[in-house]
Order: structure tokens, then C-alpha cells, then sequence
């Protein structure tokens, strides 16, 4: 039977515009005004100094906040997507916008479950009631291309199912078009670097997302990466009730990975949750070569142990093992601080500049990552601090004014997002272990067990493990 929770009525998300003109000026007017209002504030704040540019910025923080979280609860799809990345940075953007932007983790309007029921029937061929013997009508997330409910299977198992909103395909094209707008604008304001491989990466990666049958594969995948790990744990997939717009799963209840005061209350550590999370992403990357590419708080869970829960594998990313092998080199150079191995590993991996010569190379890779893995070392820290990433920024735009970018390994637009998203939950969590730092540990241990001849064919150690101990 269906299980009526709760009465949210059927306001769902029909009001969210569909025509590609309406989008684009909802997020143009928005993205206009932020923009204008920062010029006008740093123009103004040249002749009457900082003490009345301050509280007006961060008066503007607080607005510009507010009117792109309005924003994306009116357009929905990508722009809800984009806004619950931003409010994951507090290690980057200002208070305000991490406060109010967090909300769109929870509070994205759910679609009317009529419309929900009769979309999961024409995906399963069947009424709900023929698969289902309960059916949670209140979902127990909202995200920006899909919802998921609570249910239960005929056989008895618990599951969760997530349901594409019938007509996200549409608007996520339109805006996937509309962001190509916007970046071709992008490159007319600022040539120090072509950004039309963020474009190019978000259309090729964007519409996989829209496709369970790709995720549950991903879900897998990583699963069977981690099969000997015990403090890892990816919900089953229950392929009998999976179409390309439905996945029905394991249902996991855990607690989200910010909620320090939850893990406390389940007897677990944040610092050893933050231990596992680093030492996970860096197991996928450098060892295993395929990566979970959206680890935001609403897509990780802890249960006591602890253990960690993975979930959400639409954007996954493979890596081939050379790239492995030169991402491992440039990070071990970054850490020796070795600026001349650093600028060839940074060419090695794909980047190119105007000049593509090795000394532009080994300044930009200095300014990109080199000062702030430098002064997360020195602080002892296992995230960079907001400040950190302000003068890296400055650095890099005066060096692409001379020596501009015209060309970036599109594998490192994934990894690059998950170091931000990372960064911010180890902030949050307060870890003491770098994801740099875990990655040339990983490699060394990989390369011992080489050298040693017990390397596994996958990579891993054969017995049970917990990244906890690593």
C-alpha cells in the first residue's frame, strides 16, 4: 500500500519555467546584478577606503546569496545543482553564501507524488502496488534532477527509489545551452583562459547523470573496488526494479557526514570520518582509477563503526593509468616543493600555455596548487583556508594575462571538484590529513607492494581492511 506520511500537497516543481528564453533571463538578470553590485562596491571602496567597503561587501555577500538561492528554487535543475556545490565551500566563498545556499541541500521543492506514481508506472511497466508494499509518499530527499522515497518490497526488503521529475531531461538541456551562452561571454571578458572545456565537460558528463542504469553500473563498479574495505559501505542495487529514470536500492539510514552532533550521539569521531573520506577518494583516484565526482554532504552518510556510506554514482570518472601516474608525480612534487619537477608534471598532464615553455609551466603550477598545498603543510591543517585560495587566484590571473591557458586536461575538472568539495567537508570536519597527503602516501604503499612482488592484480590487498588503520 501506499504509505501517506505526509500531505505536502501538489505544489511540486511545475512552476519552474521550461522556456529557454525565461531561464536564461531569470540567471542573467541574477548573475548581472551580483556582478555589478561587487564593481560598484570595489570602485567605490578605492576612494573611501576599507572601512566602507567592508560591511557593504558583506552586506552584498548576504543579498547576492539570497537572490541566487531564489534563483534556483524558481529555474531548478542545474542551477539548484550549481548553488548546492557553492554552499559546500566554506573554505572558499563567504559565510553568507555557504548559510544560505546550504539550504538548497534540503529544502528543494519535491515534485506531487501523483505525478511521481505515474512516472515510476510507465518506467516499471506495472502499478506501483504490483512491486511495492509500501510506499513512502513523502520523499526522503529532493535533489536537483531527482527525488528519492522510502519503500518496501513485496519480498520484504526495505529500498530506496530515486525518480528522475518527469521533464528534467528538457530543462537541463536548455540550461546546458544557456551555460554555453554564458561561458562563450565568459571568454570575451576574461581571454586569460579558454573556458569552453567547462562546457564541453558538463555536456558530456551532465546527461550520463540522467541515466540510472549508468549509475547503478558506477555504484558497482566502486563496490566492488572496495569489497575487502570494511568501513566503506554502497547500497545494492536491485536491478529487477531499475529502468534509465527509476533505480530502486538499498535503503541505508545514516547520518550526513556535517552532522557532527549525530556522530557524536552514535558513539563516532568526525576526525576518524574525516580520516576514511580522505583516504577513500585517494584509494579511487590513485589506485583504483574510477572516482565518486560528487561527494557533496547529502550524498555521504556515516553509521557507527564508524563506516561511511557512498551514494549517488551519477557522476563517476575513469582514469587511465598513465594520468595516474603523472598526477601522483605532480603531487609528490608539490609536497617536496620542487618547483622543476612540478612545472614538467604540470605540462605532462595536459595543461597548455601560449608560450609552452617550462618555465611558464612551473610558475603557473606554483601559483595553481604549489603555495597552497605549501601553507596547508605549514599550518598542519588537512584543508586550505579561504585566504589561501584569494592569493593563489590573484597569482594565476596575472600570470595568464601574460602567458594565457590554452588548454586543460578535462580529467582534472572532476578531480578539481572533488579536492573543493573535499576541502570543504574536511574544514567542517576539522582533519588532519590532506587529500594530497594521502595520495603520495597511497603511491608509496603501492609502490613497496610492487617492488615487493605482492601487488594484487586489482591493486588492493587481497584481506580484509579498514582505511581507518591505513
Amino acid at each position: 500500500m501506499v504509505q501517506r506520511t505526509s500531505t505536502y500537497g501538489t505544489r511540486g516543481r511545475g512552476n519552474a519555467p521550461r522556456n529557454r528564453i525565461r531561464r536564461f533571463v531569470n540567471v542573467g538578470q541574477m548573475l548581472a546584478r551580483v556582478f555589478i553590485g561587487y564593481k560598484v562596491i570595489s570602485f567605490r571602496e578605492k576612494r573611501k577606503g576599507k572601512e566602507w567597503g567592508e560591511p557593504r561587501r558583506a552586506r552584498h555577500h548576504y543579498w547576492s546569496a539570497r537572490k541566487f538561492y531564489e534563483t534556483a528554487i524558481k529555474n531548478q535543475g542545474l542551477m539548484i545543482k550549481t548553488g548546492q556545490f557553492l554552499g559546500t565551500r566554506p573554505d572558499v566563498l563567504p559565510d553568507a553564501y555557504v548559510e544560505v545556499l546550504a539550504g538548497l541541500q534540503d529544502e528543494v521543492p519535491p515534485e506531487s507524488f501523483e505525478d511521481i506514481r505515474a512516472h515510476i508506472e510507465r518506467e516499471l511497466g506495472k502499478p506501483l502496488t504490483d512491486v511495492f508494499s509500501e510506499f513512502d509518499e513523502m520523499p526522503v530527499a529532493s535533489a536537483s534532477l531527482a527525488q528519492v522515497h522510502r519503500a518496501v518490497l513485496k519480498d520484504g526488503r526495505v529500498c530506496a527509489v530515486k525518480v528522475q521529475y518527469p521533464g528534467i531531461e528538457h530543462i537541463v538541456d536548455i540550461d546546458l545551452t544557456n551555460m554555453s551562452f554564458f561561458i562563450r561571454v565568459l571568454n570575451r571578458l576574461d581571454r586569460s583562459m579558454d573556458y569552453r572545456f567547462v562546457a564541453d565537460e558538463m555536456r558530456k558528463h551532465i546527461p550520463m547523470e540522467l541515466d540510472f542504469i549508468n549509475e547503478g553500473h558506477n555504484a558497482e563498479r566502486v563496490a566492488a573496488d572496495f569489497t575487502n574495505v570494511q568501513d566503506i559501505v554502497v547500497p545494492k542495487i536491485y536491478w529487477e526494479h531499475t529502468s534509465r529514470r527509476v533505480l530502486t536500492m538499498e535503503y541505508i539510514d545514516g547520518v550526513k557526514v556535517t552532522d557532527i552532533d549525530g556522530m557524536k550521539r552514535i558513539g563516532v569521531d568526525p576526525l576518524d570520518v574525516a580520516k576514511i573520506l580522505v583516504v577513500a577518494f585517494a584509494e579511487m583516484i590513485v589506485r583504483h582509477g574510477f572516482f565518486h565526482a560528487d561527494p557533496h554532504p547529502g550524498n555521504l552518510m556515516v553509521l557507527p563503526g564508524p563506516r561511511l556510506v557512498l551514494i549517488d554514482f551519477g557522476q563517476a570518472k575513469a582514469l587511465g593509468p598513465a594520468f595516474q601516474e603523472v598526477l601522483v608525480r605532480f603531487t609528490r612534487t608539490l609536497l617536496k616543493g620542487d618547483n622543476g619537477a612540478m612545472g614538467a608534471a604540470f605540462r605532462d598532464l595536459g595543461f597548455r600555455t601560449k608560450r609552452d615553455d617550462a618555465a611558464g609551466y612551473e610558475q603557473l603550477g606554483d601559483a595553481y596548487v604549489g603555495r597552497v598545498a605549501q601553507k596547508m603543510q605549514d599550518s598542519g591543517a588537512g584543508w586550505a583556508e579561504g585566504d589561501m585560495f584569494e592569493q593563489s587566484y590573484e597569482d594565476v590571473t596575472n600570470i595568464l594575462k601574460k602567458n594565457p591557458l590554452t588548454a586543460m586536461p578535462p580529467e582534472l575538472l572532476m578531480i578539481g571538484r572533488v579536492f573543493g568539495l573535499l576541502n570543504g567537508l574536511s574544514k567542517t570536519l576539522q582533519a588532519r590529513t590532506s587529500l594530497l597527503v594521502a595520495f603520495a602516501q597511497l603511491a608509496d604503499e603501492i609502490d613497496a607492494a610492487r617492488a615487493g612482488g605482492t601487488l594484487t592484480p586489482t591493486g588492493a590487498p587481497a584481506e580484509p581492511r579498514r582505511l581507518l588503520e591505513a
